[in-house]
């Protein structure tokens, strides 16, 4: 015991250390998401037939997109959140402009476990990935 109030400040800092290491675990736990990588995206998109939400603009999705994702710009989710409905049981990549509102609109709506793409679609075209475009 006297270690520990003699080292006080050692103590403190190693607990904001592992508060630090432990809190993206309890984000994704009590969110049921967070960011992901391009690896992790095409493994839930092969394995676990994600769907991919694309929430740029309509002009920048016919630009250029992830093969199979659907367009539902931000501006627009909470109108149009009915359109994916039947999809509540498949886990949910964003991709684009306000994902963390995307995320509150779709869980307010069923959906359970969501995802944000880390870096959009830059990181998905860096990471030579297939893009689809007009």
């Amino acid at each position: 015991m006297q270690f520990l109030i003699q080292n006080l400040g050692y103590v403190g800092l190693m607990l904001v250390s592992a508060g630090m290491l432990v809190w993206p675990e309890i984000d994704r736990a009590i969110n049921g998401g967070g960011e992901i990588g391009t690896t992790e995206a095409t493994q839930l998109m092969n394995q676990k037939k994600a769907l991919v939400l694309d929430l740029r603009s309509s002009e920048d999705f016919q630009r250029a997109r992830i093969p199979g994702a659907r367009n539902l710009p931000a501006k627009e989710l909470d109108g149009r959140i009915a359109e994916i409905g039947k999809l509540k049981g498949r886990p949910v990549v964003l991709v684009g402009e306000r994902p963390v509102a995307a995320m509150r609109a779709l869980k307010s709506a069923g959906f359970e476990h969501i995802v944000q793409l880390r870096g959009g679609m830059g990181a998905w075209q860096e990471a030579g990935l297939p893009v689809q475009k007009n």
